[in-house]
């Protein structure tokens, strides 16, 4: 009798596996639901992370926040109309400074790590698959420590009393501490290269990766030098991992707090600074939303002017 019951218990089991895997089968069978299996989870957690708290921090830019830190749900503009508010022209207030600022110091970080990056990835691009790993190796080993570990590191570094200039002193190439050497927007711009360099090498090194070199070859057997060759078939090649590396640097640089407030050392105040002091001392989270919006702003205009060039499957590197 236990025999019998066992064995049609494990007939009905198997009989329900195999009309739940065929429910499923039918329930997904069609090509819309595919797409919604397939799609559904990262929709959903782009929804809750992205969108849900860009979508609120809008919001908050146009209300208000009253003396008991509580959002005032009326419609305003005076948080953009504060942003450039002072006794002078606007260009004069200390957000458009910072804002200013945030670009030049986002826009020579791109371009060191462009410069820095790009010989680099042609060498690496033109050797086997053993040399990139050494490479690769080498240059992420900084990465795996925490990033605040690095930035501290760059602060000891520079100053009058850092490791260079200390070391420039003691070989006796400086009499005294070299300013360019101190805190300020030179150290903020080449903690900030450190720090993106491999996403810039990355993307170069995958765009090379697919270029056909005898190209190259080809140009220079025609007679053309090796700057034409650079400008007219290197260049126009490799411009879809220029462009994605140039966003994957510019993006978060235009918004870098922690190296600017190590490296920079109150000299300079970026725009994530400012926002930073202004929620942190007043919790003015109107103003620094307001403020926020200029960086997302940025940031849109600047994929816009990148996918009108390329495609999105070339800044990936397909």
């Amino acid at each position: 009798m236990s025999s019998d019951t066992s064995g049609s218990r494990r007939g009905f089991i198997r009989t329900f596996a195999s009309r739940f895997r065929r429910g499923l089968i039918r329930a997904f069978a069609s090509r819309r639901r595919k797409l919604g299996v397939e799609l559904g989870p990262s929709l959903v957690w782009l929804l809750l992370l992205l969108m849900a708290p860009l979508t609120f921090m809008v919001v908050v830019s146009f209300m208000s926040v009253n003396d008991a830190f509580q959002i005032v749900w009326q419609p305003t503009a005076n948080n953009y109309s504060e942003l450039f508010a002072g006794s002078g022209p606007f260009w004069e207030t200390p957000f458009f400074d910072a804002l200013i600022l945030s670009y030049v110091v986002a826009a020579a970080t791109t371009v060191l790590c462009l410069v820095m990056a790009f010989p680099l990835a042609y060498f690496l691009a033109r050797r086997d698959g053993r040399t990139f790993k050494v490479v690769i190796f080498f240059v992420l080993l900084p990465f795996f420590t925490m990033y605040l570990v690095r930035a501290y590191s760059w602060y000891l570094m520079f100053g009058p009393s850092g490791v260079i200039n200390r070391t420039l002193m003691k070989i006796g190439l400086a009499s005294g501490p070299v300013s360019v050497f101190n805190y300020g927007v030179p150290a903020i711009v080449i903690g900030l290269t450190h720090a993106y360099f491999p996403y810039m090498l990355l993307s170069l090194y995958a765009s090379m990766e697919g270029i056909d070199f005898s190209l190259i070859e080809a140009a220079r057997d025609l007679g053309a030098s090796r700057t034409e060759t650079l400008r007219d078939v290197i260049l126009p090649l490799t411009l879809p991992g220029i462009i994605s590396g140039g966003l994957f640097v510019f993006v978060p640089a235009l918004g870098a707090f922690v190296t600017p407030r190590f490296l920079g050392q109150g000299k300079v105040l970026m725009i994530g600074q400012l926002i930073e002091n202004r929620i942190t001392g007043q919790y003015a989270i109107d103003y620094g939303s307001a403020a926020s919006m200029f960086i997302v702003v940025s940031i849109v205009v600047a994929f816009a002017l990148a996918f009108r060039y390329v495609s999105i499957e070339e800044l990936g590197g397909v």
